[in-house]
């Protein structure tokens, strides 16, 4: 799938595929984020740097001209701010599905950004590009992230014991799943009381 040009719009962010402008703001983001990335999402590591972030936003480019991986970086609508990423991961062709995962900047918490992207790129996938099963999976203790996929409408279906390695630490997780009847997301981006928090890696 040929990402340029392609670009979802909410009432507060805009979300697009990344490009080499993006690296540094992106490195920013992470910078100011690294305890919460530590804690939750498994492609951070010690010694993460800018290069890292670099090879993402390359990678990014080619798994979605391969319809492998759709990864976005979530902007502020009007202002262009860097606010974090959002995308499907471990797409599986054949059945159709993949998984959604987000993180946002620790800056730009408590606004209902994570929610909103999320919906967006929920929206995109089990509608345009015709996905019929979406997963978030999300460690049990991830209370903000549980939120979000709660208020995407998303069904929790179980637990997924030890499913996660992070921090050096076994976690638990919960498994929600989002299908095309399930879809009350313009709900979740005007909705009140919004939460932030990341889920599996994007």
């Amino acid at each position: 799938m040929d990402g340029d040009g392609l670009v979802l719009i909410g009432p507060t962010v805009t979300l697009r595929v990344p490009g080499q402008a993006d690296v540094g703001p992106l490195w920013e983001a992470v910078g100011e984020s690294m305890e919460e990335l530590r804690r939750w999402m498994s492609w951070f590591h010690e010694g993460y740097s800018e290069s890292d972030v670099r090879r993402w936003v390359e990678t990014s480019q080619r798994d979605f001209e391969a319809d492998d991986d759709f990864n976005f970086v979530i902007t502020e609508r009007g202002a262009g701010t860097m606010l974090g990423a959002c995308g499907l991961n471990k797409v599986d062709n054949a059945n159709r599905l993949a998984n959604l995962g987000y993180w946002v900047r620790a800056t730009a918490t408590g606004n209902g950004t994570a929610t909103e992207a999320a919906a967006l790129v929920a929206h995109w996938a089990l509608g345009d590009i015709g996905l019929i099963r979406l997963e978030v999976v999300a460690a049990t203790s991830n209370r903000p992230s549980l939120r979000v996929a709660e208020k995407l409408g998303a069904k929790r279906e179980g637990l997924a014991r030890n499913r996660f390695w992070l921090g050096g630490a076994v976690h638990d997780a919960a498994v929600f799943s989002l299908v095309p009847a399930d879809l009350r997301l313009p709900v979740a981006i005007a909705g009140e009381g919004r939460d932030e928090g990341v889920s599996s890696p994007v």
